[in-house]
């Protein structure tokens, strides 16, 4: 399976952990100018936007530490062009799903809750 393969695999285990958790996803790979949404999903009343990390035990680091400050600033300048789009009104946050690959193969699933919390003027709510 190439890196391709594996992002994409990913992405469902992370929309079906999701899912069982009771969340309705709303949108997948979601294009908005340069930029993309891996997911959109509803937690409750609250809009959720997803960015789904990929990686395998042994790779230099660790799916979530993957996403840095660089990357938030524009995962949540895309995500303010769709709830603009969408015409979304209520609180809304980022989200990281970690997908691993452990050592025997299997894949587990690690939500990290509301990224941009503490980062000064990134707040999404």
């Amino acid at each position: 399976m190439n890196h391709l393969e594996f992002g994409a695999l990913g992405e469902q285990l992370a929309a079906r952990h999701m899912e069982r958790l009771g969340w309705r996803i709303i949108g997948k790979n979601i294009s908005i100018g340069k930029g993309e949404l891996d997911i959109a999903a509803m937690d409750g009343d609250e809009l959720v936007i997803v960015e789904v990390r990929s990686r395998k035990i042994g790779e230099l680091s660790p799916s979530e530490a993957t996403v840095g400050p660089r990357k938030i600033k524009t995962i949540l300048k895309v995500a303010r062009k769709f709830v603009e789009r969408i015409s979304y009104n209520g609180n809304w946050r980022i989200d990281v799903a970690a997908v691993t690959m452990e050592r025997d193969g299997t894949l587990r699933v690690d939500l990290f809750s509301d990224v941009t919390m503490g980062m000064e003027g990134l707040q999404a709510r």
